[in-house]
This record gives C-alpha cells, sequence and structure tokens, in this order.
C-alpha cells in the first residue's frame, strides 16, 4: 500500500511538471485548410499571414463582419487582394494593416 501510495505521488510530481513546462501565452494562428473562392475585395478589412510554427503556409483574411478566412497565398488575387488592402490602409493611416509571420 505504502508503495502504492509513493508511486502515486510521483506520478501527480511528474504530471505537474509537464502541465507548468508547457508554454503559455499565444497561440498560433494556423489553417488547417484554405477556399480556393474568391472573396470580394470590399469585404476584406485586413489580413495576416499564418505562424511559422503552422504546417500549412496561408494568409488569413479578416473580414468586415469579424470573420477569419484561411487563403491560398499562391493565388494571384490573394496576392492582388493584400496589395489592395494594403494601398487602402496606407493612404487612410499611413501604416498597411498585414502583420508578418512570427
Amino acid at each position: 500500500m505504502r508503495n502504492l501510495s509513493a508511486l502515486l505521488f510521483v506520478l501527480l510530481l511528474c504530471s505537474l511538471q509537464l502541465v507548468s513546462s508547457a508554454p503559455h501565452g499565444h497561440t498560433p494562428d494556423c489553417c488547417t485548410s484554405v477556399t480556393d473562392v474568391k472573396i470580394p475585395l470590399k469585404k476584406v478589412m485586413s489580413y495576416t499571414h499564418t505562424d511559422s510554427d503552422c504546417a500549412n503556409k496561408a494568409i488569413i483574411f479578416k473580414m468586415i463582419s469579424g470573420k477569419e478566412i484561411c487563403v491560398d497565398p499562391a493565388s494571384d488575387w490573394v496576392n492582388d487582394h493584400m496589395k489592395a488592402v494594403d494601398q487602402r490602409t496606407v493612404s487612410t493611416t499611413g501604416n498597411p494593416t498585414s502583420t508578418p509571420a512570427t
């Protein structure tokens, strides 16, 4: 019985160590899939790149509605939309709204 209690105590300490050593804070913005559907530019408010930790490279368009849509960065229309959003933002604030991958 004493051995079982000691074993349970050691397992508890090990599990606490695993939890305490887990990374805290920011969870990466990743996309599990991307859409091929061309999104109307007037609905796109801003964009960001997926984090470098993500398996899939994608652009995340933030819509005026608040919805976020993952799109393929290799698509020509995606690059055109990104440039247009940058131009729109630079002309109103002086800074683009894109966020580089971290």
